[in-house]
């Protein structure tokens, strides 16, 4: 086994590459969209000779939408659906008709957004836009405010209110089980509406129009960096910022996310699975001039509970809910029952899984990169460890990065690290 290691500042930059602005952003907790370039510098300087690049958690698609600017032929996967729509519009749907969907969205009023079963919640809408009108106009009574949402009724998940909704309320899922919580009132109608409107597009503008709507949820959801806690009116200061972001209209943030995929003129042609990673391995037709970019969950429901409620919007399922025996209630965050759990999140499989993933280079020749931040998970030393067991070459590079906490004014200094295995 031959060993390198390196620190982040080896110098490598594409000169060449296009500023392209990325279309649909999110608040997404362990993205990479600091040190894409420094991942795809040191992927394209230890692995010239290939040409083909394999996202296979590619989550928000960052590192996926990147490596295509670059020139790499481009498959992402990612088990969670709410990814697989984001993927499927940024690196392989046609955008044929978006200024049809533009022009649509521009012009949506109230009354269709509150029309059919969505009118049974206008009233409290009006409440609501009455305690935004007192804010702008510094009337604002906070404590009202938090009592109006403390006495929110919402669907408890079982399968009686879950039969209901579905026979008598049609698309207004976010209303019944989110106002008040992650969104607010108009916002959780707006996310109805939307997806809504969806159904009767093509596959393309659906999918457009979906990975727009996720996209904007994740900066304007009431919480603070990922949708796995909503935040609490509690002192009139976070009320405030509260109400405040609950008065974003999500339909601007879809339309300006369209503008900015309208402006993606270059061929893509990317493939796009919804797999897990071993299937995925398997479907993609792996070989010596194929690069596997792996950057897989620290925790076992890393993603399907940070981000359960995107999944929820893409599968508009009326999902049963978690209940929490401790507090003899459904969980505080309304989880989705049956959520995705990760190998690569617990102690007891993680190891069998990265070894399974090393595996690929010897059963298939691709050459790995594995983006990780060492955890009591997995350490450092695993990684050579299995190396030298399975006879491959290993570089290592590190990067150094301050995390910010949840909302919170406190930093982390975390080293990520990115091991470059292949059996040449």
């Amino acid at each position: 086994m031959n060993l390198s290691i390196q620190h982040s500042d080896f110098g490598l930059k594409n000169t060449d590459i296009t500023p392209i602005k990325f279309p649909l952003p999110m608040q997404y907790m362990g993205g990479k969209g600091r040190i894409v370039d420094k991942i795809l510098d040191g992927i394209s300087s230890r692995f010239t000779k290939t040409n083909k690049f394999i996202d296979l958690f590619a989550g928000s698609g960052v590192v996926s939408f990147e490596a295509m600017l670059r020139g790499y032929q481009v498959s992402a996967n990612d088990i969670q659906p709410y990814s697989s729509v984001v993927l499927s519009s940024m690196l392989n749907f046609s955008l044929d008709g978006i200024d049809y969907l533009i022009n649509k969205l521009s012009n949506i009023s109230d009354n269709e957004i509150f029309s059919h079963a969505r009118n049974n919640y206008l009233a409290d809408y009006n409440i609501e836009r009455n305690f935004i009108n007192d804010l702008n106009k510094n009337l604002f009574n906070w404590d009202n405010y938090r009592n109006f949402c403390e006495s929110t009724f919402l669907c408890s998940g079982k399968k009686s209110e879950i039969d209901y909704l579905k026979k008598h309320e049609q698309w207004s899922l976010f209303l019944a089980y989110y106002r008040n919580t992650y969104f607010g009132i108009k916002q959780s109608a707006e996310i109805d509406y939307l997806r809504e409107l969806s159904e009767g597009l093509d596959e393309n503008l659906k999918c457009h129009l979906m990975a727009s709507v996720i996209s904007s949820l994740t900066y304007c959801v009431s919480s603070t960096t990922h949708l796995a806690q909503f935040l609490k009116p509690t002192t009139e200061k976070n009320t405030i910022c509260l109400l405040k972001k609950r008065a974003l209209k999500i339909t601007d943030m879809v339309i300006q996310r369209l503008k900015l995929l309208k402006k993606l003129n270059f061929y893509r042609g990317g493939v796009v699975l919804n797999s897990d990673f071993k299937d995925a391995i398997k479907d993609l037709n792996l070989s010596s001039n194929c690069i596997v970019y792996a950057d897989p969950p620290y925790f076992k429901e890393h993603y399907s509970r940070y981000y359960h409620v995107l999944d929820t919007f893409v599968l508009y399922d009326y999902p049963e809910l978690t209940f929490n025996k401790r507090i003899n209630g459904i969980t505080k965050g309304r989880y989705r029952k049956n959520r995705i759990v990760s190998d690569f999140g617990k102690k007891n499989t993680a190891r069998n899984a990265f070894s399974e993933l090393c595996d690929s280079c010897n059963i298939y020749g691709n050459k790995l990169a594995i983006s990780y931040a060492c955890s009591s998970i997995v350490e450092k030393d695993f990684f050579y460890n299995i190396a030298k067991e399975k006879h491959l070459d290993l570089n290592v590079l590190e990067f150094e990065l301050v995390h910010t906490g949840q909302g919170q004014a406190r930093h982390k200094k975390v080293t990520e690290f990115l091991f470059l295995l292949s059996n040449e």
